[in-house]
């Protein structure tokens, strides 16, 4: 419980820090999500990007792609620099690299409960949420977010090692966002592509969970050499950059 109430003291300073002399604080954070999430709907939907053969509302894909895809690559971003922005105080204190980790991770389960309430309201208001499935659908954010802090371990440390690697890692998000299915329908050589995302089946699974009649685009089977590769990566992270990490801080 110590460590609990020590992360979340992080969790609170970290926003103080961020959002200083902002004229709404923290508020903006969340409002950004929603203006981002507010135009992409109105562009997409005012062009009316429809496939007739697809049994669901493009609204409610649209909403729920954004929805997953917002705070994940928050945690990306924010998660890659977390160890860097926090370095004078990692030297000066003995709580360990890794419970700075947590950090952007608690504030990734804050952004998407608040981000999902007018989100899921929508769809429950036309009519499109399944109910019985939201709380599954909170949990495949919570593994989602575990499932990239087994990279963030790595990517942090690398960030140290290299100096700063966020505007490559925020190029990266880029690609990563149009390589999964969140603005459009995966069909044809587009759904091969798909494929090849580490995040386009936790999306597939969270639709699933939160679209009422969605049918899965693709075999959840598929995420499986991603989740043993980032497991890798993780381990390496952990056993070979410690001791090394700690004397370039």
């Amino acid at each position: 419980m110590e460590k609990v109430s020590i992360l979340w003291a992080l969790v609170r300073r970290d926003y103080a820090l961020q959002y200083a002399g902002s004229f709404l604080g923290i508020s903006w954070m969340f409002l950004q999500n929603l203006v981002l999430i507010s135009m992409y709907a109105l562009v997409f939907l005012v062009l009316n990007l429809k496939t007739p053969s697809t049994q669901e509302d493009f609204t409610a894909y649209l909403l729920t792609g954004l929805l997953y895809w917002i705070p994940i690559q928050e945690l990306l971003v924010r998660g890659t620099g977390i160890l860097t922005d926090n370095r004078a105080l990692l030297k000066r204190s003995s709580l360990g690299i890794d419970l700075f980790l947590w950090i952007p991770y608690v504030q990734f389960l804050i952004h998407s409960l608040i981000t999902s309430i007018p989100v899921f309201i929508y769809l429950a208001y036309s009519g499109k949420l399944n109910l019985a499935g939201v709380f599954v659908g909170y949990l495949t954010l919570v593994f989602s977010g575990l499932y990239l802090m087994l990279l963030l371990h790595y990517l942090s440390r690398l960030n140290i090692l290299l100096k700063d690697i966020s505007p490559l890692i925020r190029l990266v998000s880029q690609l990563i966002f149009w390589g999964i299915p969140v603005l459009y329908y995966p069909t044809g050589l587009l759904k091969e592509w798909n494929g090849f995302n580490p995040f386009t089946i936790p999306l597939d699974v969270f639709r699933s969970s939160v679209i009422s009649g969605f049918t899965p685009q693709f075999d959840w089977i598929q995420i499986l050499p991603f989740l043993f590769s980032f497991f890798l990566v993780y381990l390496l992270a952990k056993r070979k950059f410690q001791s090394v990490i700690l004397d370039h801080l």
